[in-house]
This record gives C-alpha cells, structure tokens and sequence, in this order.
C-alpha cells in the first residue's frame, strides 16, 4: 500500500524509527480502551505491522467503572480487533475495590490496575512491550500536572517515547508511538478511516486532577 510522504502512518513510522521503538520480529501488546487515541494506534500498527515486521496483541481491560458503558467500550473493541484480524485479550477488574484497599485516589487506582493488566498480557504472550496512545496532548497536560503538584525542573520532562518500570518483579516496557500527535489530528484520522471510537463520560468528571487541567 503506497502512502503519502506525510501521512499519519509515515509519521508514526519515523517517529518509531528515529527512536528505535520497535525491532523486526517483536511482539507489541496494544493497550486499547476504545477511545479515539488508542483506537487510531491499534489502527496505525496494524496497517504498519508488514512493514515493521511485528506481530500484534490488544489488550483491553473492563474497569467497571461505568456499567454497562464499560461493557459495550469491550465490545466495540473486540468487534475492532477482529476485523483488523488482531488476537485480544479482555478482563475485567474491580478498580473501585483496589482503591479502597489501598487508600488511593480513583485516577491512581485506575492506572496501577490497568498497567498491572498490561504487564499479565505482556508475560503471557511473550511480547516484549506494551504500546500505549499517549499523544502530544497528554505530554503537555502531564508536565503542567507535575509543575501544579511541586515536582519543580523534574516535571518538564514530561512523557518519554519509551519507559520501563517494575510492575510485580516484571520488567514492563511501555512505547508511545503517537507522541507527536495532536488530539485533533487522532480525531481526523479516526473520521478519515470511519472508525467512530468510544466517549468515556468519566473525562468530562471534574473529579480527575489531569481533567481539570484540561
């Protein structure tokens, strides 16, 4: 399939290879929760895939959160997967409960759940990373977030192309190959290719701290 020179996929392509994201012959674990970002991610990867020579996983994980909102965002993603022709992987966990145990906020919660998940479906299919649908705009809330919460010069890193971190003794790479991008060029890439992702009501809460810095 010929693309244009600077189209969405030949930038996700560069920016993985100009920061050596990806080797030929891994495996890449999607973390795909049915709203525009990770859905144009998995999109872009998969249509990638040949070309970068990678095999991949969808990983969506059911927060119950939002009842049966929640259940139909696993739907559609499966539905996604399957016709992209992409093995998944779904769960459930009980965010709500792990916040009690441990005394944390729901947003805290809700990512240590998710990345906890990320890792399992890493172990068990034998990938080496997770991708994640991190964009331009979570980079710029993340170092405003750091900045507000006293992390001082620490905080204007802000989000990395690639990180590691330790989740139960296991290694967990995390890959951002949608960094450069803007939320409304995710958007017009989504309604170019009439994939019509999920809206997660919980972003329009004033309740997380990242969304009130939106």
């Amino acid at each position: 399939m010929t693309r244009l020179q600077n189209s969405p996929e030949q930038k996700v392509l560069a920016f993985i290879r100009e920061n050596h994201l990806i080797s030929p012959g891994e495996k890449v674990v999607v973390a795909v929760s049915g709203g525009p970002d990770s859905v144009c991610l998995l999109h872009i990867l998969a249509g990638l895939s040949q070309e970068l020579e990678i095999t991949l996983h969808a990983a969506h994980l059911n927060h119950q959160l939002r009842g049966a909102e929640s259940d139909a965002d696993a739907r559609y993603v499966a539905g996604l997967a399957r016709r992209l022709k992409i093995p998944i992987t779904i769960e459930s966990r009980d965010v709500r409960a792990y916040r009690a145990k441990h005394r944390l906020t729901l947003e805290e919660a809700a990512r240590e759940v998710r990345y906890d998940f990320l890792a399992s479906v890493v172990k068990k299919t034998g990938a080496e990373k997770a991708a994640v649908g991190h964009t331009a705009n979570d980079h710029i809330e993340t170092i405003l977030m750091h900045l507000l919460r006293g992390s001082g010069t620490k905080g204007l890193r802000g989000l990395l192309p690639a990180t590691q971190q330790q989740i139960g003794g296991f290694d967990l790479k995390v890959m951002r190959p949608l960094l450069e991008f803007s939320r409304e060029e995710i958007e017009e890439y989504c309604a170019a290719h009439n994939l019509k992702p999920r809206t997660d009501s919980s972003n329009l809460s004033a309740e997380p701290f990242r969304n009130r810095v939106r």
